[in-house]
């Protein structure tokens, strides 16, 4: 028995061994070669690349030859083997080694790079120890030719390789040898390598060089394509090993190095230190990170117990800093190390990270423990962190790991920010100061993938959040509850303006990819204000949502008592949908449409429901306003009736309406359906509103393309205003074919139109009799369109024809038109060309009065493949040109030249801006639509407008020159004129989104605005020096920066200010600008102070408040007035809706003085005005002055003038001191004065006589030139005469008056006689002639002498009895003593006095003379 099944075995084994030789033998021949290919590629093929072997030869399987190997992804092949051939020795397996003679290929050639491989589930890892690394000899390996195509670096080459390598498993030693070489161009890559473990030798020569322009150069993507060098050498034994490293690309970057391992006691000590200067080989976006210079430097210890001690390890950039060092065991993997970074602020960020700032940031912390789950200490600081609208002073968090005892790692991170802000006020409110934040996670051992988080806290004042539960990539179980919620902390984020509170709980359940999801929620909203009033209408008040969602597997949904309830608002749903049933059913009430739009009243109920399956689903819904308004006319029974079947199918279905509008019936039907042949179809269409009626049909094919026929007449489109919400006029009728004509869509429309108005809109006429053919491909036109007076959006179009003729070349156009007064001319060709269009535009131009822009020769504009090209356009630009060349679309290729272009063209745009001046300039951008590149300059001469040349200011010459790359725009710009020095511009803006960096620097001369100050007799001098920033983005720029003015000088002659070494500091930044510091002087040494600041936002109206401190100023000093006054004034509100100027002026003096010579002589003109329309007339201009204003214009005053005395009206004999308080409110341009300058004391000199004032009075009323009312009495023989006077200090008027009442010349008479005129003598008359003479025109000489006296008053006239000649002096001591000298002509007459003001109303006198008189007395006056 054992005999015969031992022969059976050996019987076994010889078939075996004949069945291999047979099978080895088969695959020698071409028809097993052949299965052994397809085999072959089968096994080499993946998902995402297929492998195709083609003509294997040779003596398999040592030496095998295959004629061609293709690799294709979903796009085709992309590379291709030729000639290749492996040479081998199978059976060097035995001795567990693999030794390759040859490995070539005479041709591999990469046409493409592959698509990128679909993502593929990770295969969990295998527990197998998997095949042993087995010695290997290569002796040869070469590749003949390789080929790259231009898409694979940008740029075609050839290329050649030969290598070998012998690398032992055992012995760990390596002899590696390898060079590549262009084939077309200079290059080349080399290297040898060798470790020898028995005496430790390490060599190491590498080196790379090619010149500009090569395909290292390409592949990196480096600017200017540089020529390259590279090396890295190293040779000696691994206890005394020197390396070294070199780099040189061009002028762009270098790069050198140093490394070294030395024995030492413990093992070998590893040094290495790097310099590079790379920033410009890397990606713009991470240049800016690594300018200049950039050190990386390292010294660890490896001892005989393969503990590496880390002594440094450092890197130093521009962008950032950050170092290591410690200790770490690299059998048991236990580490103790430490490390930190730093960042300085945010502009080496930019790109990185937009929209972001920052002023410093850094981290530091711990690593201990095994690696696999160290514990992990690391604290964060950020200062002035901000982006999206929000920002902080300083940002904290610590966060650490903690392992527990079966490798798990506890996660915790708790963090501050203090002092929150947001670019809008009321969102920092919300916010409050500070935020607190806490989360904890857990990662499990050995699989990070399963991190997870487990708790969330998230607390500011506007924000209370938790999350409790477990949340991982895989699963979220958990609930989300947020206490409150301050919405106004969302405005940022939604970019309008948000208020309100929420609160709400939700609990979730969910898978990854959401096929398991459970959602319950329970939310509540109060107060909601969005600024869109149809949202605020209904949800600003209270509103709740509650209910619970569940999704079971990809086709099962549930939704279960889901509810939203707010003022005037109610929505439900319930119900279910999957493949088997679907029973979901909605309904939605609003109470009044008026919350939505005040144009519309009444409510509305609707009502949905789904029902059938998932697989046949049916749709029902209903809308209806039962009774309601819109545009104020009635609506009744409006109702929409919607049926639909097998939505999720092939859909179809019918609507219906009924119902009234503003008294008519409104109906309509219709069917939507979809067809075979992947057609919908809208049928039997009919809707009619009132007059207004469309009908017809419509089938859309597969493709896109239309057929059937609609039409609309609409003799009064009034009748469909309340369906639109706007008010329409007009009528309007149109019939639209459509059909298809050889594969293209061909629309024929016919229609009119006249007196149509709709939303500011008009057209007096059109019409249109035209078909189309390809609409939206290359359309062409055969018929016209007509426009007549036409007005869009205030643009007036008189008229327009649009004429083209069709043929099989293409389309004949012609386009007139006149629009704001410009005639547009216009001709040209459209034709398809190849798979795109190209237009010959035969003639342009654009004329409006003698302005005229116009081509000088037919262009060609083609488009393709998204892309448009033009070849030369070119214009004449009244005695200037254009000339644009080039091609747009996924790259750029454009130059544009512009010479001696008149600014007045200006006037075809926008009329009435009336520039002058020429531009002239030229660009060239090139790169892609995304990354533009490229430069220009530009040159603008002699810009000015009629306004700038009025005032002197201009013209202004403007260069401006700069480079386009990396996303921005550079600028360089000057602009010189008559008051500028060296002012610039500097810095680049986004062609995007992005951030502006602008830097304006100069100065500006004062004296600029001295023309504009001509009419008002002003002139400024001095010199500003500007030094300012823009950043932010162009919809929120933010300007910075000082403005700072020396040497400065205000002159008004007119009104008698004179202000000198005026200085002033002007800073600003994003929120504000500041009056740093301002100072003036006086003439009289008096001085002005300012300081403020005013907020930069233009919601609240500029708020802000400016203060100026006047100390002993003299702000007037005319020949009518002398002001000198201290206090401080403030205007302070939103400057830019009427600020408030308030404060407290003291005068300290103030002199009025009246003309002594009026002038004389001068005979009134008769004026005729001819069209004055409500210009003035004589005698109207103080009348004016008291007109009442509107209430609401100028700026709102609450200013207090004190003056309690030291107030002097002196002149044609008057000689009187005022005193008091005027409280100036209403606005500048309607002032309301309380109070006024009542008299303290005062005398009228008439020719001899003095008489006392009894009333005095000066009033200002908005000028420099006050109003006058004095009264002055005396008595004369039985008649008490008064001399009164009023009007302006300028021009007074003096009357005379008596009781009883007198003639003016008898009132002379009765004062300088004491008789009639009739008892006068012919001297005496004639001294009454010369009285009047002195009111119409006398000497100024006693008030050049009392000035000169530098006293208050000079009085000269007869004395007491009226018997001889008296001259007095006086001068106020301080506001209530006044000291006054007397001396007459007489013995003893000299006399000394003094005035003391106890009260307003009650005075002491006093009085001594030279014979020993004395005199006391006590005054009272009141004035009624």
């Amino acid at each position: 028995m054992v005999a015969r099944f031992l022969g059976f075995l050996i019987y076994a084994l010889i078939g075996l061994v004949l069945l291999v030789l047979v099978a080895f033998g088969a695959i020698q021949t071409p028809p097993g070669k052949a299965v052994l290919a397809r085999l072959a590629s089968s096994l080499a093929s993946t998902p995402g690349i297929a492998v195709s072997i083609e003509g294997i030869s040779g003596f398999i399987p040592s030496d095998i030859g295959v004629e061609r190997i293709i690799l294709s992804d979903e796009e085709g092949p992309f590379a291709s083997i030729s000639g290749a051939r492996l040479s081998w020795s199978p059976l060097a397996l035995f001795n567990r080694s693999v030794d390759v003679s040859a490995l070539e290929a005479a041709k591999v050639e990469v046409l493409r790079r592959p698509l990128p491989p679909a993502e593929q589930p990770v295969p969990p890892p295998s527990s197998s120890s998997g095949i042993p690394l087995l010695p290997v000899r290569l002796e040869r390996l070469a590749i003949d030719e390789i080929i790259l195509a231009a898409p694979v670096l940008g740029h075609a080459a050839t290329l050649g390789l030969t290598a070998s390598a012998d690398l032992s498993a055992a012995t760990r030693a390596v002899s590696l040898k390898f060079e590549i070489d262009r084939r077309d161009a200079p290059g080349r890559i080399a290297g040898t390598a060798a470790y020898a473990p028995e005496s430790g030798q390490l060599d190491l020569d590498l080196s790379a060089d090619e010149p500009s322009g090569g395909l290292i150069a390409r592949a990196a993507g480096m600017d200017g394509l540089p020529e390259l060098t590279a090396s890295l050498k190293g040779s000696g034994t691994l206890d005394q090993w020197d390396g070294h490293l070199a780099l040189q690309a061009g002028t762009l970057a270098h790069a050198s190095g140093a490394a070294g391992i030395r024995a030492v006691t413990e093992g070998h000590r590893f040094t290495a230190a790097i310099d590079a200067d790379i920033a410009r080989l890397l990606p713009a976006d991470i240049a800016p990170l690594f300018e200049g210079r950039t050190e990386l430097a390292a010294a660890a210890t490896l001892d005989t117990a393969n503990r590496l001690a880390i002594e440094s390890s450092s890197v130093r950039a521009a962008g950032f800093g950050a170092a290591m060092k410690g200790s770490f065991d690299l059998d048991s993997r236990i580490a103790d190390l430490s490390f930190q970074a730093r960042v300085p602020d945010n502009a080496r960020f930019a790109a990185l990270a937009p929209g972001m700032s920052w002023q410093s940031g850094t981290l530091e912390g711990t690593v201990k423990g095994n690696i696999a789950a160290p514990a992990v200490d690391a604290h964060v600081v950020a200062a002035g962190l901000a982006g999206a609208g929000y920002g902080t002073g300083t940002l904290t968090l610590d966060a650490t790991t903690r392992p527990d005892t079966e490798g798990n790692l506890a996660l915790t991170a708790e963090g501050e920010a203090q002092g929150l802000t947001a670019t809008e006020p009321q969102v920092a409110a919300a916010l409050g100061p500070t935020a607190r934040f806490q989360a904890t996670g857990l990662v499990p051992a050995g699989d990070t993938a399963l991190s997870r988080l487990t708790g969330l806290t998230i607390h500011l004042t506007g924000l209370t959040a938790r999350f409790t539960g477990q949340a991982d990539r895989a699963a979220i179980d958990g609930n989300f509850n947020v206490e409150r919620l301050d919405l106004a902390t969302l405005t940022p984020l939604i970019e309008r303006p948000l208020s309100g509170e929420a609160q709400f709980d939700i609990g979730i359940k969910a898978s990854d990819n959401l096929s398991r999801l459970s959602l319950t929620i329970n939310g509540r909203s109060q107060n909601v204000v969005t600024g869109v009033p149809a949202a605020d209408g209904f949800f600003g008040r209270v509103t709740t949502l509650t209910g619970s969602l569940e999704r079971s597997g990809e086709t099962a949904i549930s939704i279960n008592n889901l509810r939203m309830n707010a003022e005037g608002l109610a929505f439900a749903m319930d119900g279910h949908l999957d493949t088997s049933a679907a029973d979901l059913r909605a309904s939605l009430n609003l109470a009044d449409l008026s919350r939505l739009d005040p144009r519309v009243t009444g409510a509305v109920e609707a009502r949905g429901a789904f029902s059938g399956s998932l697989d046949e689903l049916k749709a029902t819904a209903q809308v209806s306003i039962p009774s309601g308004t819109a545009m104020g006319k009635p609506i009744q029974g409006l109702t929409l009736d919607f049926t639909g079947n097998d939505i999720t199918g092939n859909p179809n279905a019918t609507f219906r309406l009924n119902g009234t509008v503003a008294g008519q019936p409104a109906t309509g039907s219709g069917a939507f359906a979809s067809a075979p042949d992947d057609r919908f179809e809208i049928q039997n269409l009919d809707i009619a509103i009132g007059s207004a009626r469309a009908t017809g049909g419509v089938t859309i094919t597969d493709a896109s393309l239309a057929t059937g026929r609609l039409t609309l007449a609409a003799p009064n489109l009034a009748d469909i205003s309340p369906l639109v919400l706007t008010e329409l006029a007009g009528s309007l009728n149109a019939d639209i074919t459509l059909d298809i004509s050889e594969g293209r869509q061909r629309v024929a429309v016919k229609g009119n139109a006249e007196r149509v108005a709709a939303a500011g809109q008009s057209v007096a006429m059109a019409r249109i009799d035209a078909t189309v053919i390809d609409p939206i491909g290359v359309p062409s036109l055969d018929g016209s369109v007509e426009i007549r007076g036409a007005n869009v959006s205030g643009q007036v179009i008189e008229n327009a024809t649009i004429r083209g003729k069709g043929g099989t070349d293409g389309t004949d156009l012609t386009v007139d038109a006149t629009v704001q007064n410009t005639a547009l001319r216009a001709a040209g060709r459209l034709a398809r060309q190849g798979d795109g269009a190209r237009l010959r535009l035969d003639r342009l131009s654009a004329t409006r009065g003698s302005t005229t822009i116009a081509t000088t020769a037919p262009a060609n504009i083609a488009y393709a493949g998204g892309t448009v090209t033009i070849d030369r356009l070119a214009l004449n630009a009244g005695g200037g040109s254009v000339t644009v060349a080039g091609s747009a679309g996924e790259r750029l290729d454009l130059t544009a030249d512009l010479r001696a272009i008149p600014l007045s063209l200006d006037e075809l745009a926008a009329p009435g801006l009336n520039l002058s001046g020429t531009l002239a300039g030229n660009a060239r951008i090139t790169g892609t639509a995304a990354a533009p590149t490229g430069n220009y300059q530009l040159t603008v001469t002699r810009l000015s407008t009629p306004d700038v040349a009025r005032s002197g200011a201009g013209p202004f010459d403007i260069t401006a020159r700069g480079d386009l790359g990396s996303g921005r725009a550079t600028i360089r710009s000057e602009i010189r004129g008559r008051y500028l020095q060296a002012l610039t511009i500097n810095g680049s803006v986004p062609l995007g989104a992005g951030a502006l960096d602008l830097a304006i620097r100069g100065g500006v001369d004062l004296g600029i605005l001295n023309p504009m100050l001509a009419t008002t007799g002003a002139q400024v001098v001095g010199n500003a020096a500007i030094n300012a920033t823009v950043t932010g983005t162009a919809s929120a720029p933010n300007a910075g920066g000082t403005i700072r003015i020396t040497g400065g000088r205000y002159i008004d002659s007119l009104n008698g200010i004179n202000l000198d070494r005026i200085e002033a500091v002007l800073t600003g930044n994003q929120r504000s600008v500041t009056l740093t510091s301002f100072s003036a002087r006086t003439t009289n040494g008096g001085s002005l102070a300012g300081r403020g600041t005013i907020g930069l936002d233009p919601a609240a109206g500029f708020p802000g408040r400016i203060e100026i401190d006047m100390v002993n100023a003299q702000l007037v000093n005319s020949e009518l007035m002398r002001l000198v006054t201290e206090g401080r004034i403030a205007v302070e509100g939103a400057f830019l809706n009427n600020p408030r100027v308030t404060g407290r002026m003291v005068v300290r003096a103030l002199d009025v003085n009246i003309p002594d010579r009026l002038p004389g002589g001068v005979q009134s003109l008769n004026v005729r005005h001819v069209n004055a329309g409500k210009r003035s007339v004589p005698g109207a201009a103080r009348a004016a002055r008291r007109e009442a204003r509107p209430a609401d214009a100028g700026i709102p005053l609450d200013l207090t003038i004190s003056a309690p005395n030291n107030v002097f009206v002196r002149g044609m004999g008057i000689e009187a001191e005022l005193g008091g308080d005027i409280q100036l409110r209403g606005t500048s341009s309607a002032p309301v004065a309380m109070g006024g300058f009542e008299m303290r004391r005062g005398n009228f000199d008439f020719v001899g006589r003095r008489l006392s004032f009894t009333r005095g009075r000066v009033t200002f009323t908005g000028t420099t030139d006050p109003e006058l009312d004095f009264v002055a009495e005396t008595t004369a023989s039985d008649v008490t005469a008064r001399i009164i006077v009023t009007g302006p200090a300028s021009a007074p008027e003096i009357d005379f008056t008596s009781t009883p009442t007198l003639p003016q010349d008898e009132v002379l008479s009765r004062l300088l006689f004491g008789r009639s005129v009739g008892q006068l003598s012919s001297g005496q008359a004639l001294q009454i002639a010369q009285t009047v003479a002195q009111f119409s025109g006398g000497s100024g000489v006693l008030n050049d002498v009392r000035r000169s006296l530098g006293v208050d008053s000079l009085v000269v006239g007869t004395d007491d009895a009226g018997t001889g000649g008296q001259v007095g002096v006086g001068r106020r001591l301080n506001d209530n003593i006044y000291l006054g000298v007397r001396q007459g002509t007489s013995a003893n007459s000299s006399k000394v006095t003094v005035d003391v003001d106890v009260t307003k109303n009650i005075r002491l006198q006093g009085a001594t003379s030279a014979g020993g008189a004395a005199e006391v007395g006590i005054g009272a006056q009141w004035d009624y």
